[in-house]
């Protein structure tokens, strides 16, 4: 129904507290706002966190089930070369030499490629990000943000040790 043209203009007059103040009103809602009749959430005691208060269930898979990837990674030292290599099944995804690391997905870009990789990095500023259109980027987590590519070589990153960067900081 088409309201009668006095009706809407004194609407456009008002201001949009005063609206839903007669709706309320006309409703029988009163002033009083829904979320304030609503229980309020217990505050969570320190150490609980959603996937406890969730029965520990995070995803549909239990975390050993997550971490299964694992079981398949080597790390050994190149005795030629003096480089470390990681190998997930039989890529070699991660190689660190006295200067420069190299990475690679082996073609397998997912998410548990780039979680093993960013595993061995775990002791350098570097980590392989997913953005939110698919493509991996590697960070030093400030400043410098390039385009992953399999055998990316990061020139002088196996000299750049989170330690050695908290310390500096």
């Amino acid at each position: 129904e088409a309201a009668p043209a006095g009706a809407m203009e004194a609407k456009l007059s008002q201001s949009l507290d005063d609206i839903v103040a007669a709706s309320r009103r006309a409703s029988g809602g009163g002033t009083k706002r829904r979320h304030q009749t609503r229980t309020p959430i217990a505050k969570a005691s320190r150490g609980d966190t959603i996937s406890s208060r969730l029965g520990g269930k995070t995803g549909g898979r239990p975390a050993a089930a997550k971490q299964a990837w694992r079981k398949h990674v080597q790390r050994k030292r190149d005795a030629a070369t003096g480089e470390t290599v990681v190998r997930f099944y039989e890529t070699d995804v991660v190689r660190i030499g006295t200067d420069d690391i190299v990475l690679s997905s082996g073609g397998y870009s997912n998410d548990v490629t780039r979680h093993c990789i960013n595993d061995a990095l775990s002791n350098y500023v570097f980590s392989v990000k997913q953005s939110l259109s698919g493509d991996w980027f590697v960070s030093d987590g400030r400043t410098r943000l390039v385009r992953f590519t399999d055998g990316i070589v990061l020139s002088g990153a196996a000299r750049e040790l989170k330690a050695e960067r908290s310390s500096s900081v």
